[in-house]
C-alpha cells in the first residue's frame, strides 16, 4: 500500500495508524531522505531492501510506504502499489522553492490524486 500527498498533510500519521491497526510495517520515507538535493531523493537501496524483506520473503507480509512522491519512488524501485491512498489537508504548510518545483513536476508526470484508489481529506476530521 502507498500513501501519497503533499508535505505536512498527515501521511505519516495515517501510515502509523494503519500499520498499527493491521499489524504491518510502515516505511516512513523521510527517514531515508538525502537532504540538499534540490528535489526529494531517497536512499532507494535501503528502501528496496526493506520492501524485499517484507514482501518477497518466505512468508510475505504487507508493507505500507508513505512519501510526497511515492509513485515516483516506487517506479524507481520497479515496484507498483496494490492500493494507493492520497491524503489532503487544507491546513498543510505551503511548499516553496525547489521543493515546490519538484512536487509540480511529480504531479505532472504521475497525477497521484487522480490515480489514487482512495482520497482522504484530513482537514474534515479536526
Amino acid at each position: 500500500m502507498a500513501i501519497d500527498g503533499l508535505p505536512g498533510v498527515g501521511k505519516t500519521e495515517m501510515g502509523r495508524y494503519l500499520a498499527y491497526r493491521f499489524n504491518v510495517s510502515l516505511i516512513e520515507s523521510d527517514l531515508f531522505l538525502i537532504e540538499r538535493q534540490g528535489r526529494l531523493v531517497y536512499r532507494n537501496d535501503e528502501i528496496a531492501r526493506i520492501i524485499a524483506k517484507r514482501v518477497d520473503a518466505y512468508s510475505p507480509r504487507p508493507v505500507i510506504i508513505e512519501s510526497a512522491v511515492v509513485l515516483r519512488l516506487l517506479a524507481e524501485l520497479e515496484r507498483s502499489p496494490d492500493f494507493t491512498i492520497y491524503i489532503t489537508n487544507k491546513d498543510a504548510p505551503a511548499s516553496r522553492g525547489s521543493l515546490l518545483a519538484d512536487l509540480k513536476a511529480y504531479e505532472a508526470e504521475f497525477s497521484p490524486r487522480q490515480r489514487a484508489d482512495l482520497t482522504i481529506a484530513l482537514d474534515h476530521f479536526g
